[in-house]
């Protein structure tokens, strides 16, 4: 069975290669990890990623305004959009241009919506700067 490809958008540099360590140990494969949306961008046309887990508050580009493009120029990627801060309004403006899941960060898996075109690749379950990361063999 093939392995859903995940790229990871987060400013955070421990963050971002926390979650790709734990994406990695629960069997997907990260095939990228960046720190901006700008990067996230150019980087899903490259590689074309099933799902895109983007922050929201960055710089360069924001996640809301990364969003919009991606879905633009790689319109069947899934993207789910993580922020710390859990507030209705964020909720309001990610769904609105993305019609993606929000997630409060941290959050388990369990408590993220699901992509709006393709299924959840959850499995079922009870920094500073631009860095480009390859993926791991």
């Amino acid at each position: 069975m093939r392995r859903v490809r995940i790229l990871v958008v987060d400013d955070h540099h421990m963050l971002r290669e926390a979650l790709v360590g734990m994406l990695e140990a629960a069997g997907f494969e990260v095939v990228g990890a960046v720190g901006d949306g700008a990067d996230a961008t150019s980087l899903a046309v490259e590689l074309t990623p099933d799902v895109v887990l983007m922050d929201l508050s960055m710089p360069v580009l924001n996640g809301l305004d990364a969003t919009r493009l991606l879905r633009e120029v790689v319109p069947g990627v899934a993207i789910v959009i993580f922020s710390a801060f859990d507030s209705p309004e964020l909720k309001r403006q990610a769904l609105t241009p993305a019609r993606s899941p929000t997630c409060p960060r941290p959050a388990a898996p369990s408590a993220c919506g699901r992509p709006s075109r393709r299924p959840s690749p959850w499995p079922a379950a009870s920094s500073t700067g631009p860095e480009r990361r390859p993926a791991r063999p």
